[in-house]
């Protein structure tokens, strides 16, 4: 022993340094192995952008953004820093924004006066995005919109459907920080009813499609269709039943099944306090790669309604309704448990489906004012949102729920799925913890 503390003094006392610096990393390293995992990992979670659509045309874009103070930029521009908005709702004049996170989801509201009203969420760019049921055929106008907010440029691959199978398959690149759009009956003319779905390979993109329906120039009316991930159990809310007053008494299902099996579907309405199946909706085949229509009851009932649809294989789904020349579309809803986001003045009917139905509702007027509403039920409740509110926070108390909201106004009538636009996202980091080494 005595011999080795002699030959450690006379070594140099820059080595001496380095071999302590070792020592203590050595046993920092050794110590956080062997300490419980969750005292040595740093969690954080962040939220990121989410982009609202800007379709050419002459229709007011509008956005409905948590409030005037978010963060929002150009979606082609290169500039990274984002500016506060200052005011909301917000006009989209020119291309479309990119809104920096919030906890709240943003919306678009595109309308033309007296012809349509429709709406959509703001979403964050998907890998695959599936869109069902529009039209290519004559009159159609329907336009997929695809926007590159990243940097970098982006690849893309569009599979396009009907109802006889799968109609063929485009690749595109489009450039860093810009936006394109692409029609329909480009993709698969003269079909009835399609069905698209964008891959994107690399890169971030985020795709919309617009359904609008044209005589010559003149617009018939339109209708944002929202994208849904395939699944075997699919809730579609909030399918309108009026427009103006007048009862809605065209809708159809609208069906794919996405993998490379046959689906076999059944299909439950939830209507003002029944939940049946339907004539003709019982032990349906779905053949893979073909879009499927199927006619809904003409009276639906007196508010919102709900279709519930199971497969054996994963599918997507939609319902068109249509009162003369004006039509919406409703998509499916995922279960959540928190959902926030800004009408905008707007009084919807709030759909909620779900098993046991117990949720928390906080409304927020413009002028500040809070009201708190618990909504209890059974399988499926409509509440219409009061006049003058702007923020809705919806907070379920037992079960996931699946939420949708419906209006009607003097421009046309619309639904929209209350899915979030984003998620968190979360990272970890492992830390040492130095007082082990002396504990």
């Amino acid at each position: 022993m005595k011999f080795a503390i002699s030959r450690f003094t006379s070594i140099p006392w820059r080595i001496k340094s380095l071999a302590l610096i070792f020592i203590t990393v050595t046993a920092l390293i050794v110590t956080s192995l062997n300490s419980a995992p969750d005292q040595n990992i740093e969690r954080s979670v962040s939220i990121p952008a989410t982009v609202c659509p800007k379709f050419d045309g002459e229709a007011r874009n509008t956005a409905l953004l948590p409030s005037a103070k978010s963060e929002i930029k150009q979606a082609t521009t290169r500039k990274l820093n984002f500016v506060a908005a200052r005011r909301n709702p917000y006009l989209i004049s020119n291309t479309s924004l990119v809104i920096a996170g919030s906890e709240a989801t943003s919306a678009v509201i595109r309308s033309r006066a007296g012809i349509y009203t429709a709406a959509t969420t703001c979403l964050i760019g998907s890998g695959e995005q599936w869109f069902i049921g529009p039209s290519a055929d004559l009159g159609s106008f329907a336009r997929l919109l695809m926007v590159n907010s990243g940097l970098s440029t982006a690849s893309v691959e569009i599979d396009s459907y009907k109802d006889s199978g799968k109609v063929g398959s485009r690749s595109l690149a489009i450039a860093a920080v810009s936006q394109r759009e692409i029609r329909l009956d480009s993709l698969a003319p003269g079909a009835k009813s399609v069905a698209i779905r964008v891959l994107t390979k690399t890169g971030r993109v985020t795709a919309f499609l617009l359904d609008e329906r044209r005589s010559g120039l003149r617009t018939l009316g339109g209708d944002f269709l929202a994208s849904y991930d395939p699944g075997l159990e699919i809730v579609i809310p909030a399918i309108p039943t009026k427009s103006k007053g007048r009862v809605i008494r065209a809708h159809s299902l609208r069906v794919i099944a996405t993998g490379a099996r046959a689906a076999i579907i059944n299909v439950e309405l939830l209507s003002d306090g029944s939940r049946f199946i339907p004539v003709g909706l019982a032990e349906v085949v779905i053949n893979p790669g073909e879009v499927k229509t199927l006619q809904l009851p003409k009276s639906l009932g007196k508010r919102p309604t709900a279709l519930l649809i199971r497969s054996n294989e994963p599918i997507t789904a939609s319902v068109y309704s249509q009162e003369g020349n004006e039509f919406s579309w409703a998509t499916p809803a995922q279960g959540i448990s928190n959902f926030i986001f800004n009408v905008g003045g707007l009084e919807p009917i709030l759909t909620l489906v779900g098993d046991q139905i117990e949720a928390r509702v906080e409304t927020k007027s413009r002028d500040g004012k809070r009201q708190v509403q618990i909504i209890r039920g059974e399988e499926m409740v409509n509440w219409k949102i009061p006049p003058n509110t702007r923020i809705v926070n919806i907070s379920t108390l037992g079960t996931l729920l699946y939420l949708g909201a419906s209006w009607s106004t003097s421009d046309g009538f619309t639904s929209i799925a209350l899915n979030p636009g984003t998620e968190l996202e979360r990272s970890t980091t492992p830390i040492f913890d130095i007082d082990a080494l002396f504990g």
